[in-house]
């Protein structure tokens, strides 16, 4: 079936959402680790985790993979009756140890973003998955790794744009040479974004980026700044605005 190219604005010349993809609702979420007691404060405990996967499950909610959501907002390919997207950033320990193997028994696929430079370490006593980990995982047919930059900077506005550009690249190539597959999309560290680095990332290989200003993905301002919901402020209201949304 053929497909419209990404529809580029005709004023900020970013890829723009397809026609086709504003429709139906469909909520990405963001987790950061899972842990059984937090241990930081973005932690989610196991508990609660399980707790929302059974709610995903209860409610006939449709996880999808991020390749699926791709082609939904640059080309309008249809999505399954109230859909969603599982999100995790900044590779803790725990999603791997505790997470992934409640995804893979729900068959849940999801998307990992993985600082790369921070893999196998330990930094602010968290501690980091490891190439192997990830490399598991993604071979599993249930997570996919995508990029949160090489070093995290905490503000990627302050920087210049080659010194972003290396950011994105050395994650970028690092990711492909461990794991062999295309790293497409991206997180803005600590969500600090602007146009600029809009642009910066689309010119550097990357099709989508995501930020934590909830909403529809659909709804999003363009492919380079797509919604996502907190885990742990607004996972109730994911699904709320999701099932609205197909009603």
């Amino acid at each position: 079936m053929l497909m419209a190219a990404p529809v580029r604005g005709a004023n900020d010349g970013l890829p723009q959402i397809a026609s086709g993809g504003r429709t139906p609702y469909v909520a990405v979420i963001v987790w950061h680790d899972v842990v059984p007691a937090k241990e930081v404060w973005f932690d989610t405990p196991l508990d609660t985790f399980k707790t929302q996967l059974a709610a995903i499950a209860r409610g006939g909610y449709h996880v999808i993979t991020l390749e699926t959501l791709r082609a939904h907002l640059e080309h309008g390919a249809p999505l399954p009756s109230k859909p969603l997207a599982l999100t995790f950033d900044d590779n803790g320990h725990g999603i791997y140890e505790n997470a992934f193997p409640l995804l893979r028994s729900y068959h849940y696929p999801a998307t990992m973003f993985v600082h790369s430079n921070f893999v196998g370490t330990t930094t602010h006593g968290k501690r980091h998955t490891t190439w192997p980990q990830l490399q598991e995982m993604s071979h599993s047919g249930i997570m996919t790794i995508q990029s949160l930059t090489a070093n995290h900077p905490p503000d990627l506005r302050q920087l210049s744009d080659a010194d972003v550009v290396h950011e994105l690249t050395l994650s970028r190539t690092s990711l492909q040479y461990h794991l062999g597959h295309k790293i497409y999309a991206l997180v803005y560290p600590e969500d600090n974004y602007d146009e600029r680095l809009e642009r910066l990332a689309a010119a550097n290989g990357y099709e989508l980026a995501f930020i934590e200003d909830w909403g529809s993905a659909g709804d999003s301002a363009n492919l380079l700044e797509i919604h996502r919901y907190s885990a742990l402020t607004r996972f109730a209201q994911a699904l709320t605005d999701v099932a609205a949304g197909h009603s």
